[in-house]
């Protein structure tokens, strides 16, 4: 039916979820996935995630609930949810104060999103997120506190997977005053991205062009 009614959609929707399995296990992916099924049936996902919350209101179902919630521009909502879970044996569970720090971070309240994320790994030093390392960099960037920010930018652009993290980097140097620093890794990102296979360019574009406008 939705093939038939929805040509464009639904055949985006099909080729998404039935004919590209690897495509939409991917972080990109899972992200497309969603979008199509927002468009298909719009508060779905939405619906689905609460009733499995007030159902069972574990970590998981609290998470993919408060996530929901967040995509649907519920963020006091999504906050309540995230600091009820975040309670007793779980008051230290790390994707739930990745997730509020996210919050934080989308609000406006950096400093908090700091707090946060520092207490993340302080309660769990085996906790690795190349997402929430990013966040801590830009968090850091966010209040001022530039050479903090180039360390950690540093650091997690060696294992995040894609090219925002480097290019926030760059970004931060050229905001330092280090402008041939910068230049010169816009440049190695671009050199890097001609090796790179055909699909890591495209699911890079936005980050790709982002670059090629810098150093024009």
């Amino acid at each position: 039916m939705v093939l038939l009614f929805m040509p464009l959609v639904g055949g985006a929707a099909y080729l998404l979820i039935e004919l590209l399995p690897e495509f939409s296990g991917s972080i990109t992916g899972q992200r497309a996935v969603r979008n199509v099924r927002h468009t298909l049936n719009p508060g779905a996902e939405l619906r689905q995630h609460e009733a499995a919350w007030q159902q069972s209101p574990n970590v998981d179902n609290s998470r993919r609930y408060a996530e929901a919630l967040l995509d649907a521009g519920k963020t006091d909502e999504a906050e309540e949810i995230i600091n009820q879970a975040l309670r007793g044996l779980f008051k230290t569970e790390p994707t739930l104060l990745l997730l509020k720090a996210h919050l934080q971070f989308e609000s406006g309240r950096t400093a908090e999103a700091v707090d946060t994320l520092e207490s993340l790994q302080h309660h769990n030093p085996d906790f690795r997120s190349a997402e929430g390392h990013l966040l801590y960099a830009r968090s850091l960037e966010a209040q001022d506190r530039i050479e903090d920010a180039i360390r950690e930018y540093s650091a997690v652009s060696g294992y995040f997977p894609g090219v925002e993290a480097r290019y926030r980097l760059a970004l931060c140097l050229a905001a330092d005053g280090q402008g041939n620093a910068a230049t010169r890794e816009f440049e190695s990102i671009l050199n890097d991205a001609k090796l790179a296979p055909p699909h890591f360019r495209k699911s890079q574009k936005q980050w790709l062009d982002a670059v090629k406008k810098e150093l024009a």
